[in-house]
């Protein structure tokens, strides 16, 4: 099993002794960290933007998914996109447990995505939680979704809100930590 899904599995790894976070992890960031500040520095609608995004997901960003500049990936490899999606401005992720949103979501501006998390006894220890976002799911404004939740199908995360648990499907949640507010 390589490293992806061993962190994906929650396999903690330590940040100063792992070999592979050195040979392997580590250089998924500076990749994506340096292709995120070329696509940012570039005004919003310049062609080359979309050639790099696409660059940044290595290929796998769908023609009809859009994200709008600037934002910040540390690991576009640990990132999938479905069909018809609008990221809007500001999307900060950390996605070393992976990310999978699928299609026709609706991500508002400066919402933060989170997978890794630290250990509290040992700060060098990462541990990781794939982060879930099902069909027709809108996450409003400055949400935070925090390591291993699921956002359901057709559930909408209301603008501030820090999803700390799964959100079930075809519910409004709000609030820190989320609560549920209502049927969709």
């Amino acid at each position: 099993m390589d490293i992806y899904e061993r962190l994906k599995g929650g396999e903690p790894i330590n940040t100063r002794e792992s070999k592979e976070f050195k040979e392997i992890l580590w250089p998924e960031t500076v990749r994506s960290r340096t292709l995120c500040h070329k696509i940012n520095s570039l005004p919003p609608f310049d062609d080359k933007v979309r050639m790099l995004i696409n660059e940044l997901f290595e290929g796998k960003l769908p023609k009809s998914s859009q994200i709008s500049t600037p934002f910040q990936i540390d690991r576009g490899h640990c990132v999938s996109i479905g069909e018809r999606e609008f990221i809007n401005e500001g999307l900060d992720v950390m996605a070393a447990g992976s990310i999978t949103i699928e299609d026709d979501v609706l991500i508002g501006p400066q919402v933060t995505i989170l997978t890794s998390n630290h250990d509290f006894n040992d700060l060098a220890i990462l541990k990781n939680k794939p982060v879930l976002i099902k069909k027709k799911a809108w996450i409003g404004a400055k949400a935070v979704l925090c390591p291993g939740i699921t956002v359901g199908e057709g559930a909408v995360v209301a603008a501030g809100a820090v999803v700390t648990k799964d959100v079930a499907p075809h519910i409004l949640v709000g609030g820190n930590p989320a609560k549920y507010i209502k049927n969709i």
